[in-house]
C-alpha cells in the first residue's frame, strides 16, 4: 500500500494474493496500548453516555438535544458545534454497545496503520461529514458515531484497493465481495431501522476520500491536490448544512421527528 504511513501487516489488512498466512491478533489490552487516540475516543462515548443516563434518558430528545445532538433547525440557527458533538453521544445502551463493540477493532487497526493524528483526522473528519449530509439529507434528531466509523470503513476499502493494485483485483476477492454485500445490506437495513443512512454515506465517502489522498505517492504535488479534493468536498458538504439549500429544504421549516441512531 503507498499510503504514506506506516506499512499494514498481515494483522492489519486481508490478505493480498500470496501474502503469507495472518499472525495471532494481539489481545484488547494490547490493541488498547497501541491505539490511544482510539481508546479515548470511546472512553469520551462511555462518559458522555454515563453522564446522558444520569441526567435523563438518552433516548429522550430534550436530553440528546443537551448533550449535543445534531438537529438541522438547532444548525440552521448557529448551534455549528453539533456536528461534532454528536458523534459521542449515543441513543440507549445497546447503540453504544454495538458501536463500541464493532468500532474499537477497526478503528485500533486504522489508527495502527496511520498514526494517531492522521487516524483522529479521518476519524474526526468523518463524524462532521456525516453529520452534515445527515442534516442537509432529513430532519431528524441524530446521534451516534456510526458517520464516523463509516468513515474508517472507506478508508479500509481504499487501503485494500491500494494493496491489491487494481479494481479488478480488488473486487474479485471473495472476503472483499462479502464486505461490499454487508455494507449495501446496512444501507438497506437501515431504510426499515431508521438507521441515519445520510450520515453513513457521508462518512463513507469522505474516509473513501481522504485515503485516496493519503495514497497519492510520493509526488508533493499529487498530494496536494488530492488532499484540496478530499478536503473541498468535506467542506462543502459542511458548509452546504449550515443554511438551508432553497432547492433541497424550500423555505418552510420542517417540523422535528423522533431520535435517529447513527
Amino acid at each position: 500500500m503507498s499510503l504514506e504511513t506506516k506499512a499494514p501487516d498481515a494483522s492489519d489488512t486481508l490478505d493480498a494474493p500470496g501474502a503469507p498466512s495472518s499472525p495471532p491478533r494481539p489481545s484488547r489490552w494490547q490493541a488498547l496500548r497501541a491505539a490511544p487516540a482510539t481508546a479515548v475516543i470511546f472512553a469520551i462515548c462511555i462518559g458522555v453516555f454515563i453522564a446522558a443516563e444520569r441526567t435523563g434518558s438518552s433516548r429522550s430528545t430534550a436530553t440528546l438535544l443537551q448533550f449535543g445532538a445534531v438537529e438541522r433547525q438547532l444548525v440552521w440557527e448557529g448551534q455549528y458545534w453539533r456536528l461534532a458533538t454528536s458523534m459521542f453521544l449515543h441513543i440507549g445502551l445497546m447503540h453504544l454497545f454495538w458501536n463500541a463493540w464493532f468500532g474499537f477493532t477497526i478503528c485500533a487497526t486504522a489508527e495502527r496503520q496511520l498514526g494517531p493524528w492522521r487516524f483522529l483526522a479521518l476519524y474526526l473528519g468523518s463524524g462532521i461529514v456525516g453529520s452534515a449530509v445527515s442534516v442537509m439529507g432529513h430532519d431528524a434528531v441524530s446521534a451516534g458515531a456510526s458517520g464516523a466509523l463509516f468513515g474508517i470503513i472507506g478508508f479500509r476499502l481504499m487501503a485494500l484497493r491500494s494493496q491489491f493494485g487494481s479494481w479488478r483485483a480488488f473486487s474479485q476477492h471473495p472476503a472483499i465481495r462479502r464486505e461490499l454485500i454487508w455494507i449495501a445490506a446496512w444501507f438497506v437495513i437501515g431504510i426499515f431501522a431508521h438507521f441515519d443512512n445520510y450520515a453513513h454515506g457521508g462518512g463513507l465517502l469522505f474516509g473513501g476520500l481522504f485515503t485516496w489522498a493519503l495514497s497519492a505517492g510520493r509526488d508533493p504535488r499529487q498530494r496536494r491536490r488530492r488532499m484540496a479534493v478530499a478536503l473541498g468536498v468535506g467542506l462543502l458538504l459542511v458548509v452546504g448544512s449550515l443554511r438551508p439549500l432553497p432547492l433541497i429544504h424550500g423555505s418552510a421549516a420542517l417540523p422535528r421527528r423522533d431520535g435517529s441512531q447513527v
